[in-house]
């Protein structure tokens, strides 16, 4: 069964805010092109004395797309192609057993999943992206992206990369979030280490309910239980 998650965040800031939601990168074995990218997968806003909530469930999917530079200078994911996984875990009696593999391919320069199936493959807590025989240096050039998609209540592109042909990939998500306040768009690419005043949220230490304070000073403080 999957897990829910809550995230409620209070402005107490003084003024109308915009909060952006991202996640900390999966885990990626296999040589990405350039890096492995988060990508803002909700946003809202909250008047002064207001609240919101982002509600989150620990399932996933795969997903491919296109990157775009937009004329504010941001780059955002126009998702292609996208397929619900399930990852690899290992049973009690020490036996793997595999996730969901997918097969990736280019056809009219659009980046989508094959309808030929594949026999799970994945390792314990990753899904599998094959990637097909098309080249890198148009990789790069026209901007495929695959990685991973949130599900819930905030759906959308979590974390992408430029991929290489002819490559496995198996992606590890991770249970960590950020909150940041600004004008994200959704799906905009994000390093999290060129941006300031996010707000980590690690679900692996946290409960699943947990309350963001964005005071008039304009830090974000988690408050368990507030």
């Amino acid at each position: 069964m999957p897990n829910n998650y809550n995230i409620t965040i209070k402005n107490k800031s003084g003024s109308l805010q915009q909060y952006a939601l991202f996640n900390k990168v999966p885990i990626v074995s296999g040589r990405v092109q350039e890096q492995v990218w988060s990508n803002i997968f909700a946003v809202d806003k909250a008047a002064n004395k207001q609240e919101i909530l982002f509600e989150l469930v620990n399932e996933y999917n795969a997903i491919v797309g296109k990157k775009k530079a937009n004329a504010s200078g941001s780059v955002t994911i126009t998702v292609t192609g996208t397929e619900p996984v399930t990852l690899g875990y290992t049973e009690p009696t020490g036996q793997p057993v595999p996730g969901t593999s997918l097969s990736m391919l280019v056809a009219d320069d659009t980046p989508q999943f094959s309808t030929d199936a594949l026999p799970n493959a994945s390792f314990p807590n990753a899904y599998e992206i094959r990637t097909g025989n098309f080249s890198n240096a148009e990789a790069k050039a026209e901007g495929y992206m695959i990685g991973l998609g949130a599900k819930g209540g905030s759906d959308g592109p979590a974390a992408t990369f430029v991929p290489e042909a002819q490559t496995s990939y198996q992606i590890q998500p991770v249970n960590t979030y950020y909150v940041a306040v600004g004008d994200f768009k959704k799906g905009q690419l994000i390093d999290v280490t060129k941006i300031g005043g996010v707000c980590l949220i690690d679900f692996t230490k946290l409960p699943k309910n947990v309350v963001v304070v964005h005071d008039d000073h304009g830090n974000l403080t988690v408050q368990i239980g507030a």
